[in-house]
């Protein structure tokens, strides 16, 4: 599927600042808008939904020229699960299934990042094979990220891709997985349409393509020089967020 004025572009998979990622969301925001061709994004942060209502809140006061998604990557008990369409958070630490199901009475949709890969806490080909052989509408999820330009992606991009076209036949993503400003975009999903609702739509009929290009080493170099922050805020900034909402919400008798 080539770029044109009937193709949409969209990168579902993009950290902030409000989590362990190093661009402020306001800063990732003007990135978006004048530095990429992007037409829709989500701010995906481990764990929490903060970050994704800074960007919506954001985007409703400023004329942004792309949509954006609320989303988060939840850590579940067999790896990391890519949530979009929430108005609340889901606890982390809980079964997939379960994860699944929450995310769906909500009304949203996910997609599984960087599967089976043993770089990063990711779903295995355990838990890929049951929720997508298996007939069961209430634990199915919407999507694979098939191509992940990070080495974690990287190492079972082949392997993700026969299994994918043999046997689960689910609907194929891309995402950066940024981290900072200048990855954004260098993995992104093409697909018919321009807006949210058409990259939904797509989703549902399988007509998404991935695109985009692995990190090179230079790549990798400038990931080096931020690896400080990111552990700082990866290690001790959110886990102490992570607490915080914790006996925030234990106190006001609501779910984590």
């Amino acid at each position: 599927m080539e770029a044109d004025t009937k193709t949409g572009k969209a990168d579902l998979h993009i950290h902030s600042g409000a989590g362990d990622g190093v661009a402020a969301v306001a800063d990732i925001l003007e990135y978006v808008e004048h530095e990429t061709d992007l037409d829709l994004i989500a701010i995906t942060d481990h764990d929490m939904l903060l970050g994704a209502l800074e960007a919506r809140e954001l985007a409703a006061r400023q004329q942004y020229r792309f949509e954006i998604m609320v989303g988060m990557e939840i850590t579940t008990l067999e790896g990391h699960l890519l949530a979009y369409d929430l108005e609340r958070p889901i606890r982390m630490l809980m079964p997939l299934a379960r994860t699944i199901r929450l995310i769906h009475e909500q009304g949203g949709f996910c997609v599984v990042p960087h599967p089976m890969s043993w770089l990063t806490r990711s779903i295995g080909y355990r838990g890929l094979r049951r929720i997508a052989e298996e007939e069961r509408d209430d634990v199915t999820v919407e999507g694979l990220e098939v191509l992940n330009p990070t080495l974690a992606g990287r190492v079972i991009y082949e392997k993700v891709l026969t299994m994918n076209h043999s046997r689960w036949h689910l609907a194929e993503v891309g995402g950066s997985d940024a981290h900072s400003l200048e990855f954004i975009g260098s993995g992104h999903t093409l697909f018919p349409g321009k807006s949210a609702d058409d990259f939904r739509r797509a989703l549902k009929e399988r007509t998404t393509q991935a695109g985009g290009r692995f990190l090179d080493l230079e790549d990798h170099r400038r990931l080096m020089s931020i690896a400080g922050e990111q552990m700082l805020r990866s290690l001790v900034i959110m886990p102490g967020q992570h607490v915080k909402r914790a006996i925030d919400s234990a106190r006001k008798g609501q779910q984590v």
